[in-house]
């Protein structure tokens, strides 16, 4: 294999797949990646197994062919070649030359056939779709998944597709039981109804990928049996769905709250942001108090001290007092885009939902804790 390629073209190649290379070393060619070199430029292909992402590039390919290579490696030497074509050639035993200007490395490689491949998925009936719409969709609903949960199905995000007026609703939740996200969006397709649950991990990359570019017209996003496949550009990421069934969301999602108040979400953050550098760093506990057109935030730390603040407020009904982990409701708020939130509470033992004032289609529920 012989070619010669631009820095930032194959750079951004080599970004990309950095996320999804294995890291944990369960099997040492996973810390590669496969480059592939033809007529029409080359590919870059990761995988841990779970996730596989494969991309094309432009490149000036002089011999066709082949290698597998460290990941990490190939990245960390291009990120600081200077600013020239860089020529790459495989040598006999597999050895990777890598030229640029006066700079020159080899590195160690192996043959394509070790490299598992991709699985295949059909293309059948895939839904295009803004890009944007899908990035925020993640980005609202992605930090309540779960995070090595042993419940499996919660470490991922539950996504369900069913026909609508005007095309097609796509929902997607996520949940680690201490707090929930769900939002609704409706794109113009049709399809069958369907549910699936993607990994977290899946999820991060593909979010990671769509914030490359503003402009995220024409993503394509299907599901088979048994994996999710994403297509952009010249770009296709396959991974594994989580085999399960998603816990029944809804009853989570409060229904009957009596209380309702508005708030303005940066003034309200900034104040939880403040009180909580105070609280205890196992619960990040802060209580919230409703009092007639007041909202006292406080926390009580007898090895570092206390904090108070209050916010005034349009409130009239009953006083409450209810403490949240800090944290979650910092990821709630920071997902949040409008000007003014609402907080809809029942009583102090009694779920929270919070939604962005006007907005029905995005709704995010805080367990409350004992403070």
């Amino acid at each position: 294999m012989k070619l010669k390629i631009k820095k930032d073209e194959i750079l951004k190649g080599l970004q990309r797949i950095q996320g999804v290379v294995d890291k944990k070393n369960t099997m040492p060619i996973l810390s590669n990646m496969l480059l592939v070199a033809d007529g029409k430029g080359i590919e870059i292909i990761a995988t841990d197994l779970e996730i596989g992402l494969r991309g094309r590039y432009a490149a000036e390919v002089e011999k066709p062919g082949a290698v597998t290579v460290s990941a990490k490696k190939m990245f960390e030497i291009v990120r600081e070649l200077p600013e020239e074509d860089i020529q790459i050639r495989v040598e006999e035993g597999n050895w990777v030359k890598i030229v640029s200007g006066h700079s020159q490395f080899k590195l160690v490689g192996l043959p394509k056939e070790e490299y598992p491949s991709m699985p295949d998925v059909a293309e059948e009936g895939m839904i295009t779709m803004d890009g944007v719409t899908l990035r925020d969709m993640i980005r609202k609903t992605l930090y309540a998944a779960g995070e090595n949960d042993a419940r499996y199905v919660l470490n991922g995000l539950y996504v369900h597709l069913s026909p609508a007026k005007g095309g097609l609703n796509i929902r997607m939740v996520g949940t680690d039981g201490h707090r929930l996200s769900m939002i609704d969006r409706i794109v113009e397709a049709k399809h069958k109804e369907e549910s699936v649950i993607v990994p977290k991990k899946a999820m991060s990359e593909i979010r990671r990928l769509l914030e490359e570019d503003s402009s995220q017209e024409g993503f394509q996003i299907g599901f088979s049996k048994n994996h999710a496949l994403f297509k952009r550009d010249g770009l296709v990421m396959v991974s594994k769905l989580i085999d399960g069934n998603y816990p029944n969301y809804q009853q989570v999602l409060p229904t009957q709250n009596t209380m309702k108040v508005a708030v303005s979400k940066d003034i309200f953050m900034h104040a939880v942001k403040r009180v909580s550098i105070l609280s205890k760093e196992k619960t990040n506990a802060v209580k919230l108090q409703l009092e007639k057109n007041t909202l006292l935030l406080s926390t009580n730390n007898p090895e570092v001290g206390e904090a108070n603040e209050e916010l005034s407020i349009g409130y009239t009904g009953e006083s409450i007092s209810i403490g949240f982990n800090s944290r979650y409701l910092m990821d709630v708020l920071l997902a949040m885009d409008r000007e003014t939130i609402t907080l809809e509470l029942n009583d102090s033992l009694s779920p929270c939902l919070v939604k962005e004032e006007g907005n029905d289609a995005y709704k995010c529920v805080v367990m409350p804790m004992r403070v």
